[in-house]
């Protein structure tokens, strides 16, 4: 569902800031990666997530709201 460009060119662990380039706000990437559904490691003060482990968890949200916006449709 992603462009395959975004996907490679992005390190392993990805970043607050991966996700600001990601087109994400600054609030937003720190909201997702303080989320309880979302598996973070944190490194000393500073939060990481794997690539695939976030890009599978927002394919999963994705769908999740796209199935409630058509039920309340």
């Amino acid at each position: 569902r992603y462009p395959m460009e975004i996907k490679n060119d992005l390190h392993m662990l990805l970043t607050a800031n991966h996700l600001e380039i990601m087109g994400f706000t600054r609030a937003m990437a720190y909201a997702l990666l303080n989320r309880d559904d979302l598996p973070v490691m944190t490194i000393g003060r500073r939060k990481f997530v794997r690539k695939d482990t976030f890009f599978e968890w927002l394919t999963a949200h994705e769908s999740t709201n796209t199935n409630t916006q058509q039920n309340n449709i």
